[in-house]
């Protein structure tokens, strides 16, 4: 039997019983092995493994009535790897990697546990496909693609990378790429490194040499890692780089950026930012290669800092933003020596909610609350903001308790909001909603970028606002020049996309985050769309914003 990989089209609903607690009642008890196996195929690997991790006393008491979407087994299997971390209780998080449901949903989608072959690659010519300004970056797909990031190259506006998931065929993370500005795109698949069985959390980038960088988790057995690739030739292949995180072993929701700016004294310097166990970690590649990640987040974060972001700006200053899920804060830290060493962080907001949110179109694996950044730095200017998805913040909408969940009835909805700093991130302006509709509608999975060349901020999200049943999604962009008055929201698809169906990857839907690049007046968004009713694929669209 091969260990080494897991993940599937999360059969939590199948998998995980008898979880719904009732206040002041007995504790729910530990589900049965019979019902643990419910669609497992019989004699499988997987069956195997499942018999083998019941040893529930390696969990806390109350995770039988969690319905966080992770069966108890699963649980027990990565706490025999990777034991409990000190956290409060109240932690939403309970210490397991949000990495977790990919992983379970590799386990489902390949019962076996054997790494499949590589998918696939096809030259630029072959996914052309364009309904009205959108682009179907991944080609029609008979397995999901979902959770996705794009980046023009800022030293040849020709050259763009993007890169999504792709746990239920090969596991093997997609990459995407075009060389004549998005008109047509290019697919290929990142190999397998150090004996990773698949990948998971997609990230990409350039450096003003033209090389094109990709990140993702490299995932082996109850074992994550960050994983850097290279490609020369515009992302066409790729060959592995370095392991930025070192011998941690618990890493989830690693990004990336590289420092862009001509006038930056730490140009072409590769950042990324993750969380292992709890903490928040900044790792860099210099031209000495990959150094020792540094922990960022200290005592001014509980819980867990899921769902970073790192971004730089012309003068090489670096900002780490982050979430946290034990006190509900956004939090960020500078570097202004290319990332050796940070100032104290500085806690921009506090949250209503907490880890993620379970709205109507995405109440299974729910809003994932994280931070997306941006600075923009001048003679005159010294700019930096961050957006990030929480409740409404309108009366009766201000806990976790509040959230809609399925209710699409429920008067609480969730929005995007942002905070801005005019003095390179030492202090913050209030949180304010980019788009608050009256109407009973959710936005979620945003992402900031700022046009270099300009100054201006670009933002994309998923609202539900076109859709009167709340179920269905656009997106829309909007932008600003200050990141505090923004334009009228653009709807950038021409198709809805419906992730409660029967027939979506329910376990993902839409997965944790999208991307948005911009350069010379152009941005493009990237995200999950399955408007055709079949699997899940990766979009685009050209947004001209001068």
């Amino acid at each position: 039997m091969n260990w080494k990989f897991f993940r599937v089209p999360l059969l939590a609903g199948a998998l995980l019983i008898g979880l719904a607690g009732i206040a002041g009642a007995a504790p729910a008890p530990w589900p049965t092995l019979s019902s643990q196996l419910a669609g497992v195929p019989t004699g499988s690997a997987l069956e195997r493994l499942i018999r083998a991790n019941q040893d529930f006393s390696l969990l806390a008491a109350d995770e039988a009535q969690d319905q966080r979407g992770l069966p108890l087994w699963l649980r027990v299997w990565w706490r025999k790897g990777n034991p409990a971390p000190a956290l409060a209780a109240t932690d939403p998080t309970r210490g397991y990697p949000h990495a977790l449901k990919e992983i379970l949903e590799w386990m489902m989608s390949h019962p076996d546990l054997k790494v499949p072959p590589p998918g696939p690659s096809f030259g630029p010519e072959a996914w052309n496909a364009v309904i009205g300004g959108d682009k179907r970056i991944s080609g029609a797909q008979t397995t999901p693609r979902s959770e996705s990031d794009v980046r023009i190259n800022f030293n040849n506006g020709s050259q763009i990378l993007a890169a999504s998931n792709n746990i239920s065929a090969s596991g093997r993370q997609a990459q995407f790429y075009s060389l004549d500005g998005g008109a047509t795109w290019g697919q290929t698949e990142l190999p397998l490194a150090l004996r990773d069985s698949f990948h998971s959390d997609p990230a990409v980038d350039w450096t003003s040499d033209g090389v094109g960088w990709a990140m993702t988790l490299g995932i082996r057995g109850n074992t994550l890692a960050a994983r850097a690739y290279r490609s020369t030739d515009g992302g066409a292949t790729w060959t592995f780089d370095g392991t930025p995180s070192g011998s941690q072993k618990a890493v989830d929701k690693e990004l990336m950026w590289v420092d862009h700016s001509a006038s930056s004294p730490f140009r072409n310097n590769i950042y990324t930012c993750y969380h292992n166990n709890n903490p928040a970690y900044v790792g860099r590649r210099t031209s000495a290669g990959w150094q020792a990640a540094v922990q960022v987040s200290g005592s001014e974060s509980t819980g867990t800092a899921i769902g970073c972001d790192i971004k730089t700006n012309s003068a090489g200053d670096v900002f780490a933003f982050w979430p946290t899920t034990g006190n509900s804060r956004i939090v960020v830290r500078k570097s202004t020596t290319g990332g050796a060493s940070y100032v104290p962080a500085v806690v921009v907001a506090t949250t209503f909610d907490s880890y993620d949110i379970g709205v109507p179109s995405f109440n299974s694996r729910r809003a994932l609350i994280y931070t997306s950044g941006a600075a923009y730095r001048t003679a005159t200017q010294n700019l930096v903001c961050v957006a990030w998805t929480d409740l409404s913040g309108d009366s009766g909408c201000t806990a976790p308790a509040n959230e809609p969940g399925s209710s699409v009835a429920s008067a609480c909805k969730t929005r995007v909001w942002t905070s801005r700093s005019l003095d390179g991130g030492a202090t913050w302006s209030a949180p304010a909603r980019v788009n608050h509709q009256t109407s009973k509608n959710d936005q979620f999975n945003q992402w900031l970028a700022v046009d270099e060349t300009s100054g201006r901020f670009g933002l994309m999200y998923y609202d539900t606002v076109a859709d009167p049943g709340r179920l269905k999604t656009d997106v829309y962009y909007q932008s600003s020049i200050d990141c505090s008055s923004w334009s009228a929201p653009l709807k950038v698809t021409t198709a809805m996309t419906d992730e409660t169906q029967s027939t979506a990857n329910l376990g993902n839907q839409y997965g944790d985050y999208n991307g948005l690049s911009g350069f010379l007046g152009k941005f493009f968004p990237s995200w999950t769309d399955r408007r055709t009713g079949g699997k899940e694929e990766i979009w685009t669209a050209p947004i001209s914003d001068p």
